[in-house]
């Protein structure tokens, strides 16, 4: 093969104005293809991301047991510019930052999640092995007019009906009150709102898993309507408080009861 002929018809190719312009396009033509199909492939390419199986507070840790996943669009990542938590080791056994409240079924971003040095210290993250937190559903008139307080010491009692007739009586006794809350997830003793008193929603307290299972059970009703009503102890109580303890155990079974038959 005549290698110097063939290097002079290219130089002559390649020196014709409209061939190196077409050849210049055709190689734009290539390149701008390949930078929209890896725009589209990585906007379109499911990305798996983290979020809250339930409300989150201040001081909390993140578990396991409280994050799911979801495969969304690699677009709506970019759009967050930056502030989505995409790494299971940036969210599990990290804790909710001060003053931030992560909603059910939301992502969990970079501002709202820290490291246990930068939370504030909270009854959250000292929680005793095998205790977890239980959220009370409560109102005004529930919550003795706003008076339960953190640090408070309160029993659960049960009100139902059965076969027409009242019932009402005492399920747990000694348990200590950690946070209340408004709908918000505001604590009702520390934040304010437009200068508002702000109205309890549910009050907070930790309850070894067992108890934690009863408990929601009951507060979801099935068979029964059962309310959970929390009833303060007096200051002298609560300067000498006993364990948590189960103390009707008729309750307990008529819950569990409940239980099976929603199976």
């Amino acid at each position: 093969m005549d290698t110097t002929k063939l290097r002079k018809n290219f130089k002559r190719i390649i020196s014709n104005p409209n061939t190196l312009t077409f050849i210049l396009a055709f190689i734009s033509i290539i390149a701008l293809y390949k930078v929209y199909a890896y725009m589209v492939d990585n906007a379109i390419k499911p990305v798996t991301l983290y979020y809250a199986t339930t409300e989150l507070y201040e001081g909390e840790t993140i578990t396991n047991d409280k994050v799911g996943t979801v495969e969304v669009s690699g677009s709506f990542v970019s759009a967050q510019n930056g502030n989505l938590l995409q790494s299971a080791g940036l969210i599990y056994n990290k804790y909710v930052n001060t003053n931030y409240r992560i909603p059910q079924n939301s992502f969990f971003f970079n501002t709202a999640v820290t490291k246990e040095d930068a939370a504030d210290k909270t009854p959250f993250t000292d929680l005793k092995d095998n205790f977890t937190i239980f959220r009370l559903n409560t109102n005004f008139h529930d919550s003795y007019g706003s008076s339960i307080m953190e640090g408070d010491y309160i029993d659960i009692y049960v009100k139902t009906r059965i076969n027409g007739k009242l019932y009402y009586d005492k399920f747990i006794k000694s348990i200590q009150v950690y946070m209340v809350v408004d709908n918000e997830g505001y604590n009702v003793f520390t934040h304010t709102k437009t200068g508002n008193q702000l109205s309890p929603a549910k009050i907070y307290f930790a309850v070894d898993m067992d108890t934690y299972k009863l408990l929601e059970i009951a507060q979801r009703g099935s068979q029964y309507t059962i309310d959970l009503v929390a009833v303060p102890r007096d200051t002298s109580y609560s300067e000498n408080p006993e364990d948590p303890t189960i103390v009707n155990e008729g309750i307990r079974d008529l819950i569990l009861s409940q239980a099976t038959s929603e199976n």
